[in-house]
């Protein structure tokens, strides 16, 4: 197998009369970033696994390169073209027996990517490519590459590996140039949060003029999409926000695009701007449970109780998340009874205080509250504790099963509970 693995050394670039200058930097990105494209483009039954060399780790990742294979942002890659002899030796790092070097030259209108395999164990170059990229013809370069690869190493792949999965060079140099900057971000993030946001501001804008490049672009959504959850992850929405605003329009149809849009807003407080993301994402495939459940508390605290009732009882009427379901029954009680769920939670408290002199109080109000509602598990729980207290070991568990029944996650208050009495 090692002969059909092959490291790849992030591409270099030369530019003619350029250095120094964005001119230079953005091809740059392109050469390092088509490496990383050429990583991801093989299919998994293809028969050859790339495996992308790591100059630098940046902290966070762990120390296995190899565990970047994905795509993952997370090292800085610089852009590089090694003999063979220093070739070889990150070949065999990973364990591979090759390595692919390259080298994108730009002079005037001339473009072309100069390429070269290397064998591990000879350190000696078994096949090359000089391949030009004719105007407008960028997106082309990826799959011209990957083809000639795959003949090189005797690899056969079921589909043609030249398929570009981006329409055109607008779409396709922007998106090269964000993932890019993406690699700033994470590079940046731990050490200049100024710069980091900076960059991605880059990659958010790039990503931009990708999308509406290419609306048809999968690739490129899929970008976005990783581009909008780690903005979450980081606290960064306002920054992302414009992208996934125009791969939305770019892509009505897709719901993961509103889906994404909807909790970027979300979780940036956009109340109303979140209701109707999530909307259009429902609309194109239904949501689950639990996004059900979001959206209905966007509605509650809207004040369209209406609107939050009905998502509401969609989800109680579905029955498959019981954990969903019993979030729904409670926010249901809450917004069609307040005055109950006002009990509930003073005989929740009673019950968890073991106030003896106001437990027939605390039973009264929960049974009030399951008389209206009788699939609420919080009130069940709370009259197996009274059980317990008053020494009622049959009714109590009676109670646990009935609130086990209607939420399963309470087995964990139960294991707390036994662990406290024994204890």
């Amino acid at each position: 197998m090692a002969g059909r693995i092959v490291a790849v050394v992030p591409f270099g670039a030369r530019v003619a009369g350029g250095q120094g200058t964005d001119r230079e930097r953005r091809p740059g990105a392109w050469a390092r970033q088509i490496a990383r494209r050429l990583v991801e483009h093989f299919p998994e039954d293809s028969g050859v696994e790339l495996r992308p060399v790591f100059l630098v780790t940046v902290p966070g990742t762990g120390d296995d390169a190899r565990s970047g294979a994905t795509g993952e942002p997370g090292y800085l890659i610089f852009g590089s073209t090694p003999d063979p002899a220093l070739a070889s030796e990150y070949a065999r790092s990973l364990e591979a027996g090759h390595a692919l070097t390259g080298t994108y030259h730009e002079s005037g209108a001339e473009r072309r990517l100069d390429v070269s395999l290397v064998d591990a164990a000879t350190a000696t170059i078994t096949a090359s490519l000089d391949h030009t990229i004719g105007a407008g013809e960028l997106q082309l370069a990826e799959g011209e590459l990957a083809a000639w690869l795959g003949s090189a190493l005797g690899v056969s792949a079921r589909g043609d590996l030249r398929v570009p999965q981006v329409a055109n060079e607008d779409a396709y140099a922007a998106l090269l140039e964000a993932m890019d900057a993406e690699v700033d971000v994470t590079l940046l993030r731990t050490g200049d949060e100024r710069a980091a946001r900076g960059a991605l501001e880059t990659a958010s804008s790039a990503y931009v003029r990708a999308a509406q490049a290419d609306p048809g672009s999968t690739l490129i959504e899929d970008r976005i999409l990783v581009l909008g959850a780690t903005a979450i992850e980081h606290d960064e929405q306002a920054v992302v926000l414009p992208a996934l605003e125009a791969l939305s329009e770019a892509r009505p149809s897709s719901w993961r695009a509103h889906y994404m849009l909807a909790e970027v807003r979300r979780t940036s407080d956009d109340t109303n701007g979140a209701v109707v993301a999530f909307e259009h994402a429902d609309a194109l495939q239904p949501l689950r449970d639990a996004d059900l459940l979001s959206l209905a508390r966007l509605y509650a605290a809207s004040g369209a109780t209406a609107s939050a009732v009905s998502r509401l009882r969609r989800i109680v009427q579905k029955g498959s998340d019981p954990g969903a379901m019993a979030s729904a029954r409670r926010l249901l009680l809450s917004l069609q009874h307040p005055e109950l769920e006002r009990a509930l939670e003073e005989a929740g408290r009673i019950a968890v205080e073991g106030d003896l002199a106001r437990t027939a109080e605390a039973e009264a109000g929960m049974r009030r509250v399951l008389a209206v509602a009788p699939d609420i598990w919080e009130a069940h729980f709370g009259l197996g504790l009274l059980a317990l207290q008053r020494g009622d070991a049959a009714s109590a568990h009676a109670a646990f099963e009935r609130a086990r029944e209607l939420n399963p996650a309470s087995e964990m208050l139960l294991s707390q509970l036994a662990a406290r009495r024994d204890g």
